[in-house]
């Protein structure tokens, strides 16, 4: 057993599932990286240059040249790109989700001692139902709030969860999003406010590295408007801007590491505080034990 082992199976509050999500980081950061690159290393560079080309396709929507030959209204290329993106962050969340999960799944199972191999196995063979998964939880997020704010944040909620049921209980989809709403049953307000400071920390994080794209926009547009040759917005959108843009895209893209590894202990507060699963496996070691 590592003598560092974190243990997942166990009540936590807020304060500790804040903890114990950047501690574990910290110990598993190097191992956990390594077998990202091999699963999410190819969609992550996919994904970046979707990113670069759908952040250069919005641009010309403005151009003032392709508006007066009726640009403004053939967006295929927007859409193209548009779809390309959405795609391609499909394929990287579901790998990156699996990879996470199925690391912590072994980390659990060996007590801290990962077997790198086997967690690419569980990645390949959950491939499928996780991008499934990832499809039918975006889907019915989506109709929630189109339907309404409130319905579409109630939902998120669960939706948060059902890739930790489907890869620690190893369900169906189905069953993976009905038993995540009989998870949160009761739980929902202290399952939301840790879900919605995980994502203040993140969006604090991703602001930071967002600030070099901000500050090279503020000083084009200044200067644009000293020049007086504001009027064209498309010119505010160089190569320099798409490639800053593009890096503050993937450091929050990186950032759905931390998220992932939040929700397993989340899933597991909740599943502890539902079932005592864990503190049942610790009583039931202490008497093969004595």
């Amino acid at each position: 057993m590592n003598n560092d082992y974190i243990e997942f199976k166990k009540k936590r509050e807020l304060g500790d599932i804040l903890t114990d999500t950047f501690a574990f980081i910290r110990q598993n950061g190097k191992s956990l990286l390594s077998v990202l690159l091999k699963t999410s290393g190819i969609p992550f560079i996919l994904l970046l240059l979707a990113s670069a080309y759908y952040t250069h396709s919005s641009a010309n929507i403005f151009d003032p040249v392709s508006i007066r030959n009726g640009g403004m209204y053939n967006s295929g290329t927007l859409i193209i790109a548009l779809f390309a993106m959405l795609a391609t962050l499909l394929v990287f969340y579901a790998l990156l989700f699996g990879t996470v999960l199925h690391y912590i799944k072994n980390y659990i199972d060996n007590k801290g001692n990962v077997d790198l191999e086997v967690v690419l196995h569980g990645v390949k063979k959950d491939f499928g139902n996780i991008i499934g998964l990832g499809i039918l939880s975006g889907l019915i997020t989506f109709f929630g709030f189109m339907l309404c704010l409130i319905p579409g944040i109630y939902l998120y909620v669960p939706m948060s969860l059902v890739f930790s049921i489907l890869v620690f209980r190893g369900t169906s989809i189905s069953d993976a999003i009905n038993d995540s709403f009989l998870l949160i049953k009761n739980e929902w307000w202290i399952t939301f406010a840790t879900l919605f400071v995980i994502a203040i920390i993140i969006g604090v994080i991703g602001f930071v590295f967002s600030i070099p794209a901000l500050i090279y926009t503020f000083t084009k547009t200044f200067t644009a408007a000293s020049e007086g040759s504001l009027a064209d917005p498309s010119t505010m959108v160089d190569w320099v801007f798409i490639a800053l843009n593009t890096l503050s895209s993937a450091a929050q893209y990186i950032l759905y590491i931390i998220t992932a590894i939040s929700t397993a202990f989340i899933y597991y507060n909740l599943n502890e505080r539902k079932h005592a699963t864990g503190a049942l496996e610790q009583i039931d070691l202490l008497g093969k034990s004595e």
